[in-house]
């Protein structure tokens, strides 16, 4: 007996996976490339002779980040699900080569980069992102009792911090515990990390007051007013430029701010920048952007129809989610300074090339749930 298909509406058009997932995103990176070129363009034009330089490289590491989104879209998620383990070490031990001296790079006194000729890359990015992809096979492989479920995921997430704690990378290193730790307690809950986070409470301090450079940081984070030219120099000028924006902004362009006033403008502080030139109403505009796409995340977690696939989602999100917090927090002195991109929007290439190989991935999954059918236009929000 032959059925007869349901004929399609005048609102519905043939779509493989939630299409906000990659409009939001790729609105978000031309807007991002927008304020590249404001935040950079005094700067590059006084070192490069053009004030375009650094938005025109954006631009084409976004082009990049497109290809490699199709790449991931076209990888079947049981590729992941089988090779998981060995991509997960292969980016561990290219996150060691970061500390080799003839190939990584050392910047500001931590050796994050690897360098091919003229190319660099953060090789952190990609390891946070395998590690998800590993860990989401770990916790759902079999019904563990939580305790032995707990000391594999610390397993899975110490190995992976320990090149990042050589270079070191400590803002790598939090988002990466914590992306480890949000994936376990979705399972099984937050009784044991709670108990490992008190443990670690004496360690933790011992750690941030061993080292000159941690105790600025925290010093500059308590009271930046103390040492306003040194140390909290850079926290301050970023609440200048918030306090400038009030609530419309000065404009596009018209930032005093990125006049070599605030350091590292176009990336850690290109939020501050977007506050001073569009006001609160642009900055809500941009946390208003991260929540609609974190409810249509939270959509396709829902409809999850295995558990691999929605640890993979809720994983993956959090790894673009917990940078963006971290990001906002520092420069609103919420928290400490960690030196972490905000996604999409910041200067950097291994950052934005990352975070959407996890967007087409999320589309990978958007696709397998809705089994290649239709998508409601008018229902999708």
């Amino acid at each position: 007996m032959k059925v007869r298909s349901k004929p399609k509406k005048k609102h519905e058009v043939a779509c493989f996976f939630d299409v906000w997932l990659a409009v939001i995103p790729l609105l978000l990176s031309l807007f991002g490339i927008i304020m590249i070129i404001s935040a950079s363009g005094y700067f590059s034009l006084k070192t490069f002779g053009s004030p375009w330089t650094y938005g025109i490289k954006q631009i084409k590491w976004l082009l990049v980040s497109l290809i490699s989104l199709g790449v991931m879209y076209s990888i079947p998620i049981s590729f992941w699900r089988r090779w998981s383990a060995f991509l997960w070490v292969m980016a561990i031990l290219l996150s060691f080569v970061a500390l080799m001296p003839f190939l990584g790079m050392s910047v500001g006194g931590s050796s994050r980069w690897i360098r091919l000729g003229p190319f660099s890359f953060q090789p952190s990015e990609l390891l946070i992102f395998l590690m998800v992809v590993h860990l989401s096979k770990v916790i759902c492989q079999t019904d563990w009792d939580p305790r032995k479920a707990f000391a594999r995921t610390i397993g899975v997430i110490t190995v992976s911090a320990a090149p990042l704690l050589l270079q070191p990378d400590i803002g790598s290193t939090l988002i990466l515990v914590a992306v480890g730790m949000g994936m376990f307690i979705m399972k099984y809950g937050w009784k044991y990390p709670l108990m490992l986070l008190f443990a670690l409470v004496v360690p933790m301090m011992i750690f941030i007051f061993s080292a000159a450079y941690r105790l600025r940081r925290l010093r500059a984070w308590l009271n930046p007013w103390q040492d306003p030219l040194n140390e909290g120099f850079q926290v301050i000028q970023g609440l200048i430029a918030f306090a400038n924006g009030g609530f419309w902004g000065v404009g596009l362009g018209r930032s005093l701010q990125k006049l070599q006033y605030l350091p590292a403008a176009h990336t850690d502080f290109i939020f501050a920048i977007c506050a001073e030139e569009f006001g609160l109403l642009g900055t809500l505009t941009i946390v208003g952007a991260f929540a609609l796409m974190t409810w249509r995340v939270h959509l396709l977690w829902l409809q999850a129809n295995e558990e691999y696939l929605s640890f993979l989602i809720f994983g993956l999100w959090l790894s673009i989610l917990i940078p963006f917090f971290i990001n906002i927090g520092g420069v609103t002195t919420l928290i400490p300074l960690t030196g972490k991109a905000m996604p999409f929007l910041s200067y950097g290439g291994s950052a934005i090339l990352a975070t959407w190989m996890k967007v087409g991935l999320l589309l990978r999954c958007s696709a397998d749930i809705k089994g290649r059918g239709t998508l409601n236009m008018r229902s999708s929000f």
